[in-house]
């Protein structure tokens, strides 16, 4: 949601702004992956808050384990391959037939490989033989993996199916939860529910790409020669994502093998909301990609403006948001789960202030990967992995949830540095300084409202100090947005009456 006013500083540097349909495609391409993702996070909350209920913090706690699990299996079956198809198709779209084939085949394979992987894991791994049939059932899930076409449809600006895939998965999956769950149910019965889901969506995948976009039906190209180039482009993507699972996991694995109570399932509820929250944070950045890609061909100029509005924007809605969920966080949490999960609202409040940060450091990981710079950015990743399980181990043992949610979060400001600097030695600098400094003054100037008004009520506590908030907001960025509001509808006019 970038404005169409240029700062003092991108208007200095910019005598050539972007085409003015770019703003609007972005706003438009985001507005259809927010009102999927939405919808999808509805069936999402209200299918694991049905299984929270209705298993308790302890088993609960056994379905998060899983999930953490497999994100260390189903990484590896893109291993980039998504991002690096994305941006090769936005900047040569006539590739797109060809790499639509050549990554499913490369994504059949890696499948494979994981699921091979996990076995040899299940086998040794000390658990439940209910647990182990699982994560049996969530690895046969990902032979589905090759077939989820989200990122062909990024390449193309078509997020309105990635919109829909979103909201298939989902409403698959919350359906046959409702449908088939109760109490005493075996656990394993949500590997069978994943697995039609995984197949719902692949389906739905292949029939837009076929149907709706006029491709031929993606048999996979299973030439090795192809493999090698490909890998070599999308392993560093991959492999960072991988340290970025290893950051954003590692402490829920570490804490289902170290905590045999409710601790787990109490820190698997808060990190579930947090992530569903942070799934904006991606799906805004998803959403940006194209657009930072088409960006290197021409001056930096261009980037700047783009970055410049798009951290203003990001900084004020990620702040307010950390802040208030921060106060809200034991109501959230009893609302979410049942009031036996009012404890996860300590880790929560933690996690929360994940947000700003994580918005910040997107769109300068996201200019890393657009501007082909994949290796810096997986040691940058990989270094706040590092960090992220070194305090997992320091912190995790000694303060259960707490500690773990303070490992991320360190972990995710080194990580903002790291990628920052990089940024700035590499590409050119985003300038941040300017950008966050009026939302921080404002959040404080808020803030002292909510405390100076919590003798009285809390209620109007935090309305006084979201009321703060957003005047501070109207008073200086607010015409940036008004603006870019304005010019969206009018050219929706003019093409509705053309």
């Amino acid at each position: 949601m970038k404005a169409s006013t240029l700062s003092p500083v991108a208007a200095a540097a910019s005598p050539e702004p972007p085409p003015a349909a770019e703003p609007r495609r972005l706003a438009i391409n985001l507005l259809y992956l927010l009102a999927g993702e939405f919808a999808a996070k509805l069936f999402t909350f209200a299918s694991f808050s049905y299984l929270a209920r209705t298993l308790g913090p302890r088993d609960y706690g056994f379905i998060e384990f899983t999930l953490a699990v497999m994100v260390f299996f189903s990484l590896p079956v893109d291993l980039g391959l998504g991002s690096y198809g994305a941006r090769e198709i936005a900047r040569n779209p006539e590739k797109g037939a060809r790499l639509l084939r050549e990554i499913t085949g490369l994504r059949m394979v890696l499948s494979i490989c994981s699921i091979a992987v996990l076995g040899i894991f299940i086998l040794l791994v000390h658990k439940s033989f209910q647990l182990k049939l699982l994560l049996a059932m969530y690895g046969v899930s990902l032979l589905g993996g090759p077939f989820l076409l989200q990122w062909f449809f990024q390449a193309h600006d078509q997020m309105r199916w990635v919109g829909w895939a979103t909201i298939i998965r989902q409403a698959c999956f919350a359906g046959l939860v409702f449908f088939v769950f109760r109490k005493g149910t075996p656990l394993v019965y949500i590997g069978f529910i994943e697995c039609f889901s995984v197949a719902a969506v692949a389906l739905f995948c292949v029939y837009v790409a076929r149907q709706k976009m006029g491709f031929s039906l993606p048999r996979p190209d299973l030439q090795v020669a192809h493999f090698r180039h490909h890998l070599k482009e999308s392993a560093p993507i991959g492999l960072t994502e991988l340290a970025w699972g290893f950051m954003w996991y590692f402490c829920t694995v570490l804490l289902g093998f170290l905590f045999a109570d409710a601790t787990l399932g109490w820190w698997g509820a808060s990190h579930r909301a947090l992530m569903a929250l942070h799934t904006f944070v991606w799906l805004y950045f998803f959403n940006l990609l194209p657009s930072i890609s088409r960006c290197v061909a021409g001056s930096n100029a261009r980037l700047l403006q783009l970055m410049d509005h798009s951290v203003r924007f990001a900084a004020w809605a990620s702040l307010f948001g950390a802040a208030f969920l921060t106060m809200i966080a034991p109501a959230l949490l009893s609302f979410l789960y049942g009031p036996s999960f009012r404890a996860a609202a300590g880790s929560f409040s933690i996690l929360a202030w994940m947000l700003p940060i994580a918005m910040l450091s997107g769109h300068h990981r996201y200019i890393l990967v657009a501007y082909n710079h994949q290796r810096r950015l997986l040691r940058c990743t990989s270094i706040s992995a590092a960090v992220a399980v070194i305090l997992g181990f320091t912190l995790v043992p000694l303060y259960g949830g707490a500690g773990a949610a303070w490992a991320l979060v360190i972990a995710n400001a080194v990580n903002l540095l790291l990628v920052y600097y990089s940024v700035r030695q590499l590409v050119v600098e985003v300038p941040l300084r300017a950008q966050i400094a009026t939302p921080l003054f404002t959040l404080a100037a808020s803030m002292l409202a909510y405390v100076a008004l919590l003798q009285w009520n809390p209620t109007i506590a935090l309305a006084g100090g979201s009321l703060v908030y957003l005047i501070g907001f109207a008073g200086t960025d607010g015409r940036r947005l008004t603006s870019f509001i304005r010019m969206i509808a009018r050219k929706g006019a003019v093409e509705a009456t053309g």
